[in-house]
């Protein structure tokens, strides 16, 4: 069995128990948040980090992820402003009442993804597959 495999037998696995934890609604919530931070997570780094992998010097990949962590940063903190000062009129936009908690999670997930993607491009220019 290969990584890919098991890691796409595993939620088959325990989806019997996590239908027994969480009702549909539950399930509901989860998809539109991750709907929302994963929208917000493509502009978080501005698709700078897709071109970490292009400069010749590893001092001009440098700076373009410490941009593209920057822009992360910026993203997340103006969706923080937003998510405080909005929240009630995204929640009723959204029509779940069951979001409002958890948008305030979004800007913390959009940063990480941020910095995830940024790093992740990194690791693969310098070419660090199986540490």
């Amino acid at each position: 069995m290969t990584g890919t495999t098991i890691a796409q037998a595993i939620p088959i696995a325990i989806s019997p128990i996590l239908t027994r934890i969480y009702t549909p609604e539950d399930f509901g919530v989860f998809a539109l948040y991750m709907s929302l931070a994963s929208v917000l997570s493509v502009v978080a780094t501005g698709r700078y980090e897709l071109a970490i992998m292009l400069p010749q010097k590893d001092e001009d990949a440098v700076n373009i992820v410490a941009l593209s962590v920057i822009i992360a940063f910026f993203v997340s903190f103006m969706a923080l402003i937003i998510v405080f000062v909005f929240n009630a009129w995204i929640t009723n936009l959204l029509g779940n009442a069951e979001i409002s908690n958890w948008l305030y999670f979004i800007p913390i997930t959009v940063l990480l993804t941020g910095i995830y993607q940024s790093l992740n491009y990194w690791s693969n220019r310098k070419k660090e597959y199986n540490r």
